[in-house]
């Protein structure tokens, strides 16, 4: 048969058209991709994931939704990041929160716009919550906050710039976030934006404005912003002057338990600003302030106890405060703990501890304590008598301006004490410790015009100069003035002046001065005429130790019955204003400086050197002879009768 059958040819038929249709089928499943299939779209991985959580269409798979949270949230999907924050920062199945992941995922929340978690984080970061600290960080996520809208964001960010953490310091920009961020906090936002506007930290100071803002902060309850008011209305800054609205605002701040104020009412209370002086409420007030740390508090109560300021005088309490105030760093504290020692008033005496924190005030440049610091070097108390260590310590108070060193120094210059003496050198520190208004100094200054001691010698400058010591109650000063008049020079001549001048020297047991009034009572020169009187005045002026006073008293005694000397003798007893050991005090003011010891170097220069230092630090130092300059002072010799124009009067 020679043709293919008709089967034969159906079948090649049917081959190729299968052929054809797999080769279309190829091609097009190319083109579509139907070897690959497309992956779930974030939003359903995240409906995934709470399906899983939930237990929708089985058990609840909470690690599986965890898985499927993470995927969601990798396609930036914010719901998956936000339960993805919440697991990790509760933990779940057992598992502990995870900080590192939390920080993770407020992060790429926050940088999708979300204030709230830019805020959370900023604050995880500030305060190195489960992680490093980072001030640079967290500034970063509080600003991403700000600019998200978060009037808390916003507040935070304008309190960094204002203080310059974290970022550089901008109080312009501060300014601006500070009053966006003030529905936030609006005590916080506006006691700063007071601050910031007062102490011109935004261009010049505006405390009109300021004031405004520290008042919209202090009726929010803001106790500091209270106290700041009533500073400023206390100052009339800003505003009206009105003392009586400022301790309203200092009480209240007070209640609220601020320090600052409660030592603001204290003041107020003590000095009768504003409000009925109340001493023992203001020492109640310094007390409270002080058992909590105030070392302003400490050191006010404790000058209150020390001077009897208002209030029963009370070393001992203001030794301790002293010693509060002290630990805490305050120089006034330490030389003022240290002139109680020294002086063993209200604390055991120690002069060795008093040495110690005059010299560290010292050495911090206090002018008080270099001063106290010489004196005890200049004693030898609490450390070995060192002149030269005392005349270099006065130096550097008195380059200071301090007028007692000026005339401690210019004691050293005029008697030649660890210096060389230098006549000119002591003037010119005894003027300018005058100039200054020291008693001591004027008095010193008149007596070297009334004697041309490197001076030229001058009677009305004498006078001058001894009637500001006088005014100022040196009885030395009274003496020599009442020379002056008794004698006319330099001054109109006056009998009855000059006795008063010499009776108010008398009474704090000048022996000279009483030597005189005696003199003038057995005259009748200014005074009635009165043996009884005279004799009692001569016969103290003798028990001091004066030979004129004592040859002047024997005179009198053969014209004098006995009845008339026994009351002469009664009388002498209570002619006194001062105790005896305060008398003779008075009688040795002006002795030179302590005792020159031989082998003692007196140096042109004056430095402190180490000896000091080494001196009061050493376990066995700081038992020096206790000399307190018991020399001898100069006198010329004198008779009877009227002051002579240059009478023996001890300096």
């Amino acid at each position: 048969m020679g043709g293919a059958s008709p089967i034969s040819s159906l079948r090649a038929g049917l081959s190729a058209a299968a052929l054809t249709t797999t080769l279309v089928c190829t091609v097009l499943s190319t083109l579509h991709g139907c070897s690959k299939p497309a992956p779930p779209a974030p939003s359903d991985l995240f409906a995934q994931a709470q399906a899983q959580e939930d237990g929708t269409n089985g058990p609840p798979n909470i690690d599986a939704a965890v898985t499927l949270y993470e995927r969601a949230a990798e396609g930036r999907n914010l719901g998956a990041i936000h339960r993805l924050i919440a697991l990790h920062r509760s933990g779940w199945n057992g598992r502990q929160p995870n900080r590192v992941a939390l920080q993770r995922w407020l992060g790429e929340a926050a940088q999708l716009g979300d204030a709230d978690c830019a805020l959370e984080l900023a604050g995880i970061v500030a305060r190195g919550n489960g992680v490093s600290t980072d001030e640079v960080d967290a500034t970063r996520w509080y600003r991403l906050a700000a600019e998200a809208g978060s009037v808390e964001g916003a507040l935070r960010f304008g309190l960094r710039l204002a203080d310059g953490i974290g970022t550089a310091k901008d109080t312009a920009a501060a300014r601006g976030w500070l009053e966006k961020g003030v529905n936030a906090d609006p005590a916080l936002a506006a006691r700063r934006l007071g601050m910031l506007l007062s102490e011109g930290a935004i261009g010049s100071s505006n405390d009109g404005e300021a004031a405004r803002w520290m008042r919209m902060a202090a009726e929010r309850g803001d106790a500091i912003a209270q106290h700041r008011l009533g500073q400023f209305l206390i100052e009339g800054r800003g505003c009206a002057l009105d003392a009586g609205e400022a301790v309203v605002w200092f009480r209240l701040a007070a209640d609220g338990d601020l320090t600052d104020a409660q030592v603001s009412l204290a003041l107020a209370l003590r000095d009768g600003v504003g409000v009925k002086t109340d001493a023992s409420e203001a020492i109640a007030w310094l007390e409270r302030a002080a058992a909590k740390g105030s070392p302003v508090a400490q050191l006010l109560a404790a000058r209150m106890y020390d001077d009897g300021d208002q209030v029963a005088r009370d070393p001992v309490r203001a030794a301790a405060l002293y010693a509060m105030a002290s630990a805490q760093g305050s120089v006034v504290a330490s030389v003022s703990l240290g002139m109680l020692q020294s002086a063993g008033d209200g604390v055991a005496r120690d002069p060795q501890a008093a040495a110690k924190l005059f010299l560290g005030a010292a050495e911090r440049g206090d002018p008080d304590a270099q001063l106290m610091l010489g004196r005890l070097l200049l004693a030898g108390e609490g450390v070995q008598q060192n002149p030269r260590e005392a005349a270099a310590w006065f130096s550097k108070a008195s380059d200071a301006g301090l007028a007692d060193a000026q005339y401690e120094l210019a004691r050293m210059y005029e008697f030649g004490s660890g210096v060389t003496a230098d006549s000119a050198q002591c003037n010119a520190l005894y003027r300018s410790a005058a100039e200054q208004g020291l008693p001591d100094a004027c008095y010193v200054l008149g007596w070297r015009y009334d004697h041309g001691q490197g001076l030229p010698e001058s009677d009305l400058e004498a006078a001058a100069w001894y009637r500001a010591a006088a005014e100022q109650g040196v009885p030395h000063a009274k003496l020599q003035l009442g020379v002056l008049y008794e004698r006319g020079d330099g001054l109109p001549q006056n009998d009855a002046v000059a006795a008063q001048l010499y009776l108010d020297a008398s009474e704090q047991g000048l022996d000279w001065a009483q030597f005189f009034l005696g003199q003038m009572y057995r005259r009748g020169a200014g005074v009635p005429y009165d043996m009884i009187a005279a004799y009692a005045w001569l016969n103290l002026s003798a028990s001091a130790g004066n030979p004129s006073a004592a040859h002047e008293r024997n005179q009198l005694r053969g014209k004098m019955t006995k009845e008339d000397i026994a009351k002469a003798q009664d009388l002498s007893l209570r002619l006194l204003k001062v105790s005896p050991e305060e008398a003779l005090q008075n009688r040795q003011r002006y002795l030179p400086p302590g005792q020159r010891k031989l082998g003692v170097s007196q140096a042109s220069t004056l430095q402190p050197t180490e000896s000091t230092r080494r001196a009061i630090g050493a376990d066995d130092s700081g038992r020096g002879s206790g000399n307190s300059g018991s020399g001898s002072g100069r006198s010329r010799s004198s008779g009877s009768g009227r002051a002579p124009k240059t009478p023996s009067i001890p300096r």
